[in-house]
């Protein structure tokens, strides 16, 4: 009876894949820029990048590879050398208002503000920032400084949502202008893009804050700015009827938003300009692609992007010619908002009396005409690659990649 016993175990071990995990088991980034792939391969599609401390759950693992999911829902492969398991334990809150975020940084939101002589069960010990669970405030990343073994006496003050544990609803996406939302891996408008989508794309978001939300749609999970995402859906408009135009050689005419003419190139991308075609003006579509059409005009053969082109003649257009005065686009007037000073290296940025990286600093703005990390401006105009920022009554200019 105890040798069958043994016989039927036995098989049922034999049964179990290899390399499988039982149970989805915490573990941690364990370096400073984790890929994820689409496959256990380092030569596969990267989905995304976390960095270090970023927790995740690992399903399985082999030959290397493991398939995981991380705190924010994002799963694929990675390299099981660069994961390391999660340690756990209990741990106080030494500071008040110490801010509980959704990944392992200060660029991201903030969940909740923690009191002083809070408890919290850690669920990863991490090396700068640890994974913590806070009760009825949820879970998130606290950095480690603001963290003791030890018992803290409180200090009477209480812990508090930070309104961006707020999310679970739907919205939808409002471009306010542009053509598409850029939606990104982190909080940071110098973040990798994960995908850009029109006005009218329905999301769910999961957190939200003054400035970033923490949505999923399509599959994806990513960031997007609050300003872009309204909760109420937009009218339903009529949808025209769009017949395809024929393959090759047919009429289309030029137009624009702002009523000026365009410019037809000599390739299909960022090649120089051949003429500038004027507003209504008919050419001839020799191949068409879905962003640059092989156009003809004027007794020239060159490329025009395909949304400058349209089948029908515009409004207010002579049949055969141009309009004398093309009618403009009225432009929204500029508001200003406010930004803070970022980095990639955590120094400080120089603010130039031009838009123009060899003119001079603006004395008396900042350090001698440099913004430290974290700065608050007030972003007054745009122009081009450059911000024009107002600081304690002074005005300068910073590449708007430097502003978050």
């Amino acid at each position: 009876m105890k040798k069958r016993l043994l016989a039927l175990l036995l098989v049922l071990v034999l049964l179990i894949p290899a390399g499988v995990a039982s149970a989805a088991t915490r573990y941690r980034v364990n370096t400073g820029s984790l890929k994820v792939r689409q496959m256990p391969s380092e030569s596969a599609a990267v989905l995304a990048s976390y960095r270090l401390d970023y927790v995740l759950t690992v399903q399985s693992s082999k030959d290397g590879w493991s398939y995981v999911k991380f705190t924010n829902g994002k799963e694929g492969y990675v390299q099981t050398k660069f994961i390391k398991k999660a340690t756990t334990g209990s741990a106080w809150i030494t500071n008040d208002d110490t801010s509980m975020r959704t990944g392992p940084s200060g660029d991201f939101i903030a969940l909740a503000k923690l009191a002083r002589g809070r408890k919290v069960s850690v669920l990863s010990w991490g090396s700068k920032y640890s994974y913590v669970s806070a009760g009825d405030l949820g879970t998130g990343y606290v950095v480690n400084d603001l963290l003791s073994r030890k018992k803290v006496a409180p200090s009477g003050n209480a812990s508090k949502s930070n309104g961006a544990s707020g999310g679970d609803y739907d919205a939808w996406v409002l471009n306010a202008g542009y053509r598409k939302v850029n939606l990104r891996t982190q909080p940071n408008s110098k973040a990798p893009i994960i995908a850009s989508y029109p006005t009218g794309t329905k999301v769910r978001v999961l957190a939200h804050s003054s400035t970033w939300d923490q949505i999923q749609v399509d599959g994806n999970t990513g960031y997007m700015m609050t300003k872009f995402l309204n909760r109420s859906a937009p009218a339903p408009t009529e949808v025209p009827v769009v017949t395809d135009p024929p393959a090759v050689n047919y009429t289309a005419y030029v137009v624009s938003s702002n009523g000026r003419g365009v410019n037809m190139r000599k390739g299909p991308g960022n090649y120089s300009v051949m003429t500038k075609v004027p507003y209504g003006s008919a050419v001839t579509v020799l191949k068409h692609d879905t962003k640059w059409d092989k156009i003809s005009y004027g007794g020239k053969t060159g490329y025009m992007e395909t949304r400058f082109l349209q089948l029908s003649l515009p409004d207010g257009v002579p049949e055969g010619g141009t309009p004398a005065t093309p009618v403009p686009t009225a432009v929204p007037q500029f508001q200003p908002y406010y930004a803070t000073i970022t980095s990639p290296n955590g120094k400080g940025v120089n603010v130039h009396y031009k838009p123009d990286k060899s003119t001079s600093n603006v004395h008396g703005m900042g350090n001698n005409g440099r913004l430290e990390v974290g700065t608050t401006v007030r972003v007054i105009g745009v122009t081009g690659y450059w911000a024009e920022v107002e600081y304690e009554g002074k005005t300068g200019f910073v590449m708007q990649q430097y502003l978050n």
